[in-house]
């Protein structure tokens, strides 16, 4: 029997939570049908995964420059889908194929606002022009939540070819071995993961700090806007209720520990760190902008997901949450996920996908 061949097509080694997702189906991939490789365009930052046969690293700066390379191994790998979860990369893709440079089914996973997801320059303006208008000839696309369903109809696309599936969590993987560390017994403790860019409006929760004094706030990760971060805590005298950790691989011991999780993004798709949080037994605090949350009506019911609107709006709603009762010797505490999908159901359903329509 001749199996299906399929490619998933990534940027780069990052460790984003798009990559995350798709990396996990990766190294959880089972199917007697289906032959399964990953594609890197710029693998510099590779890891151990590196010697794997049925990784394809290539060594360009761009994903632009790659496209001949690409094109060639599509051909020597005879491949019959294209799995994306990038815009910029979809966008290209969907290019080629509505001009038949390929003739190869293209599933598109699109887990975030396309009006969000591609911009900053000249060039990410083009592409989401090309993208909003040629994912309509996309064979299939994988949404996080019922928003972002609703979402990508706008673009004509068939129902049919929509398919809701969220991120994949391990429950049993995530609360393994885990010990909560609590750096702060005093405050109501909030905890912050990922990467520090102006989008996840860490900056909006420093407001939240200078006008209410016990509450701490511990910030895990890098990025660009850090700089602005540190300026904003000494303008606002606050320094000794921000601790910055920088980049830890698995912050479990101290999300587990803290009284909530706080993710005030300007917008966003379905967290990974939101799922994690909630696996750990912590309670979130968001914003109404990631709209995906609103799926976990659950949860919102019985206030283990809060969602906030603005600062003042929030600063009303700190002041009726509680330190959690062990605060001083802190304990895993219950998971709090209610509906969810494992990374082998995740699977599954990609695999059915890819299946359908090759």
């Amino acid at each position: 029997m001749n199996k299906k061949k399929a490619l998933i097509v990534l940027p780069s080694y990052a460790t984003g939570g798009a990559e995350k997702v798709i990396w996990s189906y990766f190294n959880n991939f089972k199917n007697s049908k289906i032959s399964l490789k990953i594609l890197v365009v710029n693998s510099e930052d590779s890891f151990n995964n590196i010697n794997n046969q049925n990784i394809i690293n290539l060594n360009y700066s761009r994903f632009i420059y790659s496209i001949p390379k690409i094109l060639s191994v599509l051909k020597k790998e005879n491949i019959n889908v294209i799995i994306s979860t990038f815009p910029n990369i979809s966008a290209i893709f969907l290019l080629l194929k509505y001009f038949n440079l390929i003739k190869i089914k293209i599933i598109v996973r699109q887990p975030n606002i396309i009006e969000k997801s591609l911009n900053g320059n000249l060039k990410l303006y083009i592409l989401k022009i090309i993208y909003k208008f040629f994912i309509k000839f996309t064979d299939a696309v994988i949404v996080t939540s019922e928003f972002m369903r609703d979402e990508i109809l706008k673009y004509h696309l068939k129902s049919e070819k929509v398919f809701l599936i969220r991120n994949p969590i391990s429950l049993r993987e995530t609360r393994k071995n885990i010990t909560p560390i609590r750096l702060s017994t005093n405050n109501l403790t909030l905890i912050f993961v990922g990467r520090l860019v102006y989008q996840k409006g860490i900056d909006r929760v420093l407001d939240l700090l200078a006008i209410n004094k016990n509450i701490e706030l511990i910030v895990i990760g890098e990025g660009n806007f850090k700089i602005n971060l540190i300026k904003k805590v000494k303008h606002l005298d606050i320094e000794d209720k921000v601790k910055f950790l920088g980049k830890i691989l698995k912050p479990y011991n101290l999300v587990a520990g803290a009284d909530y999780f706080i993710l005030p993004s300007r917008w966003e798709g379905l967290p990974n760190c939101v799922l994690e949080s909630l696996a750990l037994g912590t309670p979130v605090i968001s914003t109404k902008q990631i709209y995906s949350l609103n799926d976990f009506k659950k949860n919102i019911s019985n206030r283990s997901i809060v969602l906030f609107n603005s600062i003042s709006e929030l600063s009303k709603k700190i002041d009726i949450l509680e330190k959690r009762k062990d605060y001083r010797k802190p304990k895993l505490r219950k998971s709090l996920l209610i509906d969810y999908i494992s990374p082998i159901n995740f699977n599954k359903k990609i695999n059915k996908i890819i299946l359908k329509i090759a």
